[in-house]
């Protein structure tokens, strides 16, 4: 990545955190050219998840920390000895500050290192005293997969493999295989992202609580909240404008916004439904019965279907298996058809 690249991407990520002073925007210029952008990025991430779960606060609990504050934090417990002195020269100066003192620091006590090949051994020692989790929350950002629309919820899955390098030292290795996670999300909740996230480089932010759900062999997230990046970004911009408003500055720029809802095109009557049965009175009565039944079902999938093609192409969720319904129901009419209709 030359240096103009690094700048700009630097620049993009002190707007993102609210930071304007030279000092706080030459470190995360620092800390791209010598982490890296995917460290950069992953810390990112980390500050999105910490804050959609409430953020943090500053040591002595006065006041929340800052998004640009909490960034350059989890990169001062990420990046190595070396990074971090490179990256923050006054760090050591006042590392060694806290060290001078009239009691000599304590010696911390030696435990073994843990042997992973050995954790179901040490997992079942804890068992016998179990703790007690009050909450779990689990936030997860990202694309989602393939919906299933329902009634009331929106059902899709999103699998994650934990990236190696991205936890505390002494963390042990992250498995390799994905974890499965099905999400169900309020279809109210939904609406509110949808357009959002019809553009691709859009992702959710999703806070919920987790369990495993042992029929699909995944976790379950049952979603709480639900924003995505675009959204909060926008939020973001106009709480710096409202700032600088009341500062008389001029407002920052703005990020990029999340995309308009098109016009949609108002949706066809449903096509009539090719022939109404009229049972002779040789059928059967609950074939009869059945047959219309049928056909009712047949007309309210074409109604749905017509609408769901009324839509731009990024929003006929559940297109594909409307059509796989209509296509069963129709199977199922040429089936006592042939067999009772001459």
């Amino acid at each position: 990545m030359s240096d103009d690249d690094i700048r700009a991407l630097a620049k993009e990520y002190a707007r993102e955190l609210g930071e304007f002073e030279n000092v706080p925007r030459a470190q995360i210029r620092s800390i791209i050219q010598i982490c890296g952008v995917d460290f950069a990025k992953q810390i990112f991430e980390r500050v999105l998840e910490i804050e959609a779960q409430g953020g943090t606060l500053v040591p002595d609990n006065s006041r929340r920390r800052t998004i640009g504050g909490l960034f350059l934090y989890l990169v001062r417990h990420e990046a190595t000895d070396e990074q971090r002195l490179a990256i923050f020269p006054l760090y050591k100066h006042k590392k060694k500050a806290a060290g001078d003192g009239t009691e000599p620091p304590q010696q911390q006590p030696s435990f073994p290192s843990l042997i992973w090949e050995e954790r179901a051994a040490i997992i079942q020692r804890l068992l016998d005293e179990k703790g007690e989790a009050s909450t779990v929350k689990v936030t997860l950002i990202g694309r989602p997969g393939k919906m299933e629309m329902r009634k009331d919820v929106v059902v899709t899955t999103m699998q994650h493999t934990a990236k190696t390098g991205t936890f505390p030292k002494g963390i042990p290795v992250a498995p390799e295989d994905p974890t499965l996670y099905t999400v169900y999300i309020a279809a109210k909740q939904w609406r509110k992202i949808e357009e959002s996230l019809t553009d691709p480089e859009d992702a959710m932010i999703i806070e919920g609580s987790c369990a495993y759900d042992p029929e699909v062999g995944g976790m379950v997230v049952y979603t709480q909240s639900v924003t995505t990046k675009l959204i909060e970004a926008q939020k973001r911009q106009a709480q710096k404008e409202a700032a600088a408003a009341e500062k008389g500055e001029e407002a920052p720029k703005p990020p990029k916004q999340p995309p308009q809802p098109k016009p949609q095109k108002p949706a066809e009557p449903p096509k009539p439904v090719s022939r109404v049965f009229a049972p002779p009175s040789d059928i059967p009565h609950d074939v009869s019965q059945k047959l219309n039944e049928l056909y009712a079902s047949a007309a309210l999938f074409r109604q749905k279907i017509s609408t769901i093609q009324a839509k731009p192409a990024g929003q006929q969720f559940g297109l594909e298996m409307t059509q796989k319904l209509l296509k069963n129901v129709e199977d199922e009419i040429a089936g006592l058809e042939s067999k009772y209709v001459k």
